[in-house]
């Protein structure tokens, strides 16, 4: 399946709002192709994955790609975006292999209860990111998210 321009864009904006959400600074999020990937979104700090709490705060903010990407009513068939989730299984795999269904359960619940609660903050993000493809400027970042 060939993603829409609009499609990366909710796909982004998902992953920004719930970084948003879950405390984190968003530092980029981007539409441009960069060799294989559509599209990216980066948040600051860093969690230490081998810590319970930062492992599943990381693991929503995977998964609110594909929450917003769902609500954009913009695909027929939404999949999950095979890095995210690979990255999601790594993480869980890794630090917490016997909790695998519980983890990724409630990663997948939790983004989207926040894409519900923010989809005007979605929508808006994405839109910026149609009009411009690219934000690497976290304070417009969070002036756009929290459409101030």
């Amino acid at each position: 399946m060939i993603a829409t321009l609009k499609q990366i864009a909710w796909h982004e904006a998902g992953h920004a709002v719930v970084a948003w959400d879950q405390g984190f600074t968003v530092v980029l999020v981007s539409i441009q192709k960069l060799g294989e990937n559509f599209g990216r979104t980066m948040h600051t700090p860093a969690a230490d994955c081998s810590i319970r709490s930062e492992r599943e705060r990381e693991n929503i903010v995977a998964m609110g790609g594909w929450a917003a990407e769902h609500r954009s009513g913009e695909a027929a068939d939404v999949t999950y975006d095979g890095s995210d989730l690979s990255c999601i299984l790594s993480r869980i795999a890794e630090h917490a292999p016997d909790r695998m269904a519980i983890e990724l359960g409630s990663a997948e619940q939790e983004a989207e209860r926040i894409i519900s609660a923010n989809i005007d903050r979605v929508e808006q993000l994405a839109d910026e990111l149609l009009k411009r493809q690219e934000l690497t400027d976290p304070a417009e970042i969070l002036r756009i998210i929290e459409g101030s």
